[in-house]
């Protein structure tokens, strides 16, 4: 069974926004209210974060599959929804974010540094937020946006720990 893993093909996906809600205002004695749509929330991102307890890719060799949480949707009353939580996937230092065409994205050196790999959809707005002095109570809402979804290589940069130095055939092995 391996130990160490210093290559790895990450499939992240950042969270979609919630979708916006058309609710109309009811109350006992008006019978149109207006519009009180909440707008959904946005779709949690996909982070990359350096944490200096951590010496190998072994975790994401084996869940390649990694996906950050989608907003909620909104509701009537004017609520907004819920964000999505951001999905923090930590890494040793040294390592190296590199898109699947072999681009060189991030390199991340040093204590807590941090690369947003995939970003979450936005949420969509609902009929509160959409109306206007021409339209005062729009029957409609708008969809959250779907989030960034790709492919990512992490490598972990290594470095030995002893070298040999000699003239060749000197018996360095």
């Amino acid at each position: 069974m391996t130990t160490f893993v210093d290559r790895v093909v990450l499939h992240v996906a950042a969270g979609n926004g919630g979708h916006g809600v058309a609710s109309v205002k009811r109350e006992k004695f008006k019978p149109l209210g207006g519009p009180d749509g909440g707008t959904g929330g946005k779709g949690g991102s996909v982070v990359i974060a350096v944490d200096p307890q951590s010496t190998t890719l072994l975790d994401y060799h084996h869940t390649p599959h990694r996906r950050a949480d989608n907003g909620r949707p909104g509701a009537g009353d004017e609520r907004n929804g819920a964000d999505g939580a951001d999905l923090v996937l930590t890494v040793p230092e040294g390592t190296v974010v590199k898109g699947a065409d072999g681009s060189v994205l991030a390199d991340l050196v040093g204590h807590d540094t941090r690369f947003v790999v995939a970003r979450g959809g936005r949420g969509g707005l609902g009929n509160k937020a959409l109306a206007s002095a021409r339209r005062k109570a729009p029957g409609f809402a708008l969809l959250g946006e779907p989030g960034e979804s790709l492919d990512v290589v992490l490598e972990l940069k290594s470095l030995a720990d002893v070298a040999l130095i000699g003239f060749p055939s000197a018996g360095k092995s």
